[in-house]
């Protein structure tokens, strides 16, 4: 049996956010033949949640690896069976700096994006996601308020930049005298820098399933396109970039893929991998 984990966004997904039928036809025959497929995102659980009922993964024998590793969510129990959070003040530092550096900065509750400024980059980013959002005051009391009945400690934090990618370089260069070795950091798109658990990576995701199944490293595949895919990408037994990804992940990778993401690339993976 083999596992494969796919990114979704610039991976498995095309640009217009929709599955080809030549990947989900490669998709079905790979389950078929007894292997099986983990989607592995950086989307918060609802995002994936939606996407996955869309497309019929939404059913036993299917997890999602959602905050880029923050939660692992089990279809067959309909719980998460790893949750890896952050305290609310690490949450609240982050997010002040960003807002000094004009900013966005977010978290989440449940099915909700939080944040304490209702910005452009918000609203477009529930948009895509397809969720709701609330604007607090102070999400230290807004966590502290309700904590112990509907509101869990959060999994990560978003910043999304308004200007050019180095400015989110110097940022993460900035937050590492206070982070490094405490939280972990990654860039999900050039505009967008998150920061969560020091164990919170797809790669840890890829050892705990594979552990999970009771399967071998060396048969797992793990495919992505962006900076937050490499620990996956690293730690599977066969790492795969997109043609279209970033040349950081193309530079973990043990191969590349020569379709994109909205020419079939999935299905090329899997012809030559989970035979």
């Amino acid at each position: 049996m083999k596992l494969l984990f796919t990114d979704l966004d610039g991976t498995l997904l095309t640009d217009d956010k929709t599955i080809l039928d030549v990947d989900m036809k490669a998709i079905e025959g790979m389950l078929a033949r007894g292997h099986k497929l983990v989607l592995c995102t950086g989307r918060p659980l609802t995002s994936a949640k939606q996407l996955a009922q869309k497309y019929g993964f939404d059913k036993p024998g299917f997890f999602l690896v959602s905050f880029n590793g923050g939660l692992i969510y089990d279809y067959a129990t309909e719980k998460s069976i790893l949750t890896r959070r952050i305290s609310v003040d690490d949450v609240k530092f982050i997010m002040d700096e960003a807002h000094k550096h004009g900013m966005h900065a977010h978290t989440y509750s449940g099915d909700l994006v939080v944040s304490e400024y209702e910005t452009e980059q918000l609203k477009n980013y529930c948009r895509i996601m397809q969720m709701d959002y609330v604007v607090v005051k102070d999400i230290r009391e807004y966590y502290g308020e309700f904590i112990n009945v509907v509101v869990k400690p959060p999994i990560k934090v978003n910043i999304i930049t308004p200007f050019d990618h180095d400015s989110l370089v110097d940022f993460r260069a900035e937050m590492r005298k206070t982070t490094a070795g405490k939280l972990f950091d990654v860039f999900s798109k050039p505009e967008m820098l998150e920061f969560s658990h020091m164990q919170s990576n797809k790669g840890d995701a890829v050892r705990f399933m594979a552990d999970y199944y009771k399967v071998s490293l060396s048969d797992t595949i793990a495919v992505g396109d962006e900076e937050n895919d490499c620990p996956m990408i690293e730690a599977a037994g066969v790492g795969i970039a997109m043609a279209n990804a970033s040349e950081v992940a193309k530079s973990v990778a043990d191969y590349v893929t020569k379709a994109d993401n909205n020419h079939g690339g999935i299905a090329e993976i899997i012809e030559k991998f989970a035979v």
